[in-house]
């Protein structure tokens, strides 16, 4: 590319930190970039959805979904593919939690009936 040439966006990508699933409450950050000049604005979007849910060089997520962003100048616009973020719930986590506490409570009181209930049988069982 010559010095005082103009282009419009080109190789607009999504990078996303940190890469993977995160936690209810947190965010990743996508980060957009592409090759231009003049230099691009970043409008980000959800897909399907027509207004974009952000504007520059980087985006917070705070909810899954497939997110992409679009670079624009004077002479043109690109749009990059769209990356997936995945929020696990928390409450999950509690589901599961609440699931193994009400498990045990259950076993530790069979197991106390089960108690009496033996040294029940065993006193009748010397009274004869």
């Amino acid at each position: 590319m010559q010095v005082g040439e103009a282009d419009p966006p080109k190789n607009v990508s999504v990078s996303m930190s940190p890469s993977g699933e995160i936690m209810e409450g947190d965010s990743v950050t996508l980060i957009c970039s592409s090759d231009s000049n003049p230099p691009a604005e970043i409008s980000w979007f959800k897909e399907n959805q027509s207004s974009s849910v952000g504007s520059g060089q980087s985006f917070s997520a705070l909810q899954s979904g497939r997110f992409f962003c679009e670079a624009h100048n004077q002479h043109g616009s690109q749009r990059s593919d769209a990356v997936t973020v995945i929020v696990k719930g928390r409450l999950v986590i509690l589901y599961i939690s609440t699931g193994v506490v009400c498990g045990a409570a259950a076993i530790i009181r069979m197991l106390l009936i089960w108690s009496r209930m033996k040294k029940r049988n065993d006193t009748q069982g010397s009274q004869t």
